[in-house]
């Protein structure tokens, strides 16, 4: 069970809907202030009758119907922007903070993007949604009919204890239907997560099952997901038309019922008037109005609740992350350091474990091993895509990961130039192009900086996309660069102008070269080697060619 679910409601809602506390009360004094000026509006009316049966001036009673009325009307136009008002203020900010949760947890939580997607929208709007009408309705719900009850006891006492007596029967029942809805909800979210994630991966993998001839049956798996999905919304809505009827049919039948006897035999016994009766009942029906809105906007409120606690568990993820981690020494620019760090997977792989080293500003160091050894994950550890489960990774700045297949955002190259320094001017972005060689090739495309790209970069051939990462690399000018064989997947022409490009990013910079060839530790001045995860030594890298030498290569050597 999560923190989220086994968190209390009042906490829930502290954390969550605090971006629109302050328009969600005023829904709720709006609500207040409106069932009073109804109830006004009621006795007036009440008074009006009294005075007609009695064949006296009703001209003041009137106007006060007239007025508590037309007050009342305004204070209803004023509810839906009021809550409209919370559920913006409450999406936003939830967006907000799942944005930043998403982005610290990294990219390895565990989650599909097709379900975090859903949850940061979606889900969030179904958050807001149970902001903006569910709550207030719930709280001006329980309490409402309370105030009319003393209203109506202000008349007579006797009917307002039947009616007090018959009112608590309907939270109960919607507590009871609550229940049965939390699970039907649950399940509902978790289908719905699952069809996005799936149809996210259908977009993401097209190519593929394209290639494969095997994107109609996938899109068969997608149809299987809907139905699904289908299915649990009739249950949701099944349940939430049980309750329409307990509310609607059942209990305000009732109520009306039960104050018009009460009004019909007060009034014989002689303890009310004419108009107090016809008070009495009117005040009956509109007792019942707030707990019939509970039932018609119980749909909203148990899906709000269910996306509540998965956004909840998506937002603590990284408060917990952020909670445990250990406090970071000042550090010097450019240095590299791991203090005891172990970190497994999610689904309980380990990564690396106790793993110890320091490396110098300025210094060139390759970290080597057999394929899963755990470079990738230190050096992930050291970007701060992952997070150690325990021990300490402390870096002198920011660093920079050159990866073997770079990620280019969807935009212009002047989009993906700068998206790691805003700030940087043009000149930047053109001295940058020149030292991977680029410049040309740039100028010559229509629009030039401004170009499009594509998604993922696919206007460009894999040649021009390392290269334009590298440049996005160099403007960024960090102390720290980490290396993750970028030559790998380039043709050999290719391969020299990465070759130059790297060593103009690499110049004068702390490097740490992840290496899956031998050919990449030339030059370097020590090499880590790791295996299953823990650190095996530490060597000169003359040395370790020495050793790679007489091993056969990195994956042979011990």
């Amino acid at each position: 069970m999560t923190a989220a679910e086994t968190a209390p409601e009042t906490e829930l809602k502290t954390s969550l809907y605090s971006a629109g506390k302050s328009s969600l009360r005023l829904s709720i004094v709006l609500g207040w202030v409106r069932a009073l000026l109804g109830a006004a509006a009621v006795l007036s009316i009440g008074r009006v009758v009294d005075l007609v049966v009695s064949d006296q001036p009703f001209g003041a009673s009137l106007t006060v119907v007239t007025s508590a009325l037309l007050a009342r009307a305004a204070i209803a136009s004023l509810l839906p922007v009021a809550a409209t008002i919370t559920s913006t203020r409450v999406s936003a900010d939830l967006r907000s903070r799942a944005l930043g949760a998403v982005l610290k947890v990294g990219p390895w939580s565990g989650r599909r993007t097709g379900e975090t997607v859903t949850k940061a929208t979606e889900g969030i709007d179904a958050v807001g949604a149970l902001a903006g009408t569910f709550l207030p309705q719930l709280v001006t719900g329980m309490s409402i009919p309370i105030l009319l009850a003393v209203v109506v006891a202000t008349i007579d006492i006797a009917t307002a204890l039947v009616l007090l007596l018959v009112l608590p029967l309907i939270p109960l029942l919607l507590r009871v239907l609550e229940k049965r809805f939390a699970s039907v909800s649950a399940r509902y979210r978790k289908t719905a997560d699952q069809l996005a994630a799936r149809f996210v991966d259908g977009i993401q993998g097209i190519r593929t099952l394209k290639a494969l001839d095997r994107a109609d049956a996938y899109g068969d798996q997608i149809a299987l997901e809907a139905e699904r999905l289908r299915k649990e919304t009739m249950s949701l809505l099944r349940v939430n038309q049980l309750a329409l009827l307990a509310v609607d049919t059942l209990f305000t039948a009732g109520t009306v019922v039960a104050a018009s006897l009460m009004a019909a035999v007060r009034l014989m016994d002689g303890a009310i008037t004419v108009g107090q009766a016809v008070a009495i009942v009117l005040l009956g029906v509109m007792l019942i109005e707030p707990l019939s809105q509970i039932g018609r906007f119980f749909y909203v409120g148990a899906i709000g609740r269910a996306s509540a606690t998965e956004v909840k568990g998506l937002i603590a993820e990284a408060n917990e992350m952020e909670d445990s981690a250990p406090p970071l020494k000042d550090v010097s620019e450019g240095s590299v350091e791991l203090d005891e760090v172990t970190f497994t997977y999610p689904d309980g792989t380990e990564g690396v474990r106790a793993v110890s080293f320091v490396i110098q500003p300025g210094e060139r160091v390759a970290l080597v091993g057999p394929s899963g050894a755990g470079k990738t994950t230190i050096a992930h550890l050291l970007l701060g895509l992952l997070h150690p489960d325990s021990g300490s990774v402390r870096v002198g700045g920011v660093p920079v990961l050159v990866p073997q297949r770079p990620y280019l955002f969807y935009g212009s190259i002047r989009e993906n130039l700068s998206i790691g320094k805003p700030e940087a001017s043009e000149p930047e972005l053109w001295a940058a192009l020149e030292a991977v060689g680029l410049t040309t090739t740039v100028q010559q495309r229509p629009g030039g900086l401004d170009s499009q790209i594509g998604e993922r970069g696919l206007q460009l051939s894999g040649g021009e996309a390392q290269r334009l990462a590298v440049a996005r690399a160099l403007v960024v000018d960090a102390p720290v660069v980490v290396l993750d064989e970028p030559t790998s997947n380039v043709d050999l022409e290719s391969e020299a102008r990465m070759r130059d490009a790297i060593e103009r990013l690499t110049a004068d910079r702390t490097v740490l070269i992840i290496a899956h060839r031998r050919s990449t530790i030339a030059g370097v001045d020590r090499v880590i080697f790791v295996s299953d995860g823990q650190l095996e030594g530490i060597v000169s890298g003359a040395e370790a060619d020495r050793r790679l030498g007489q091993s056969g290569g990195i994956e042979q050597w011990q």
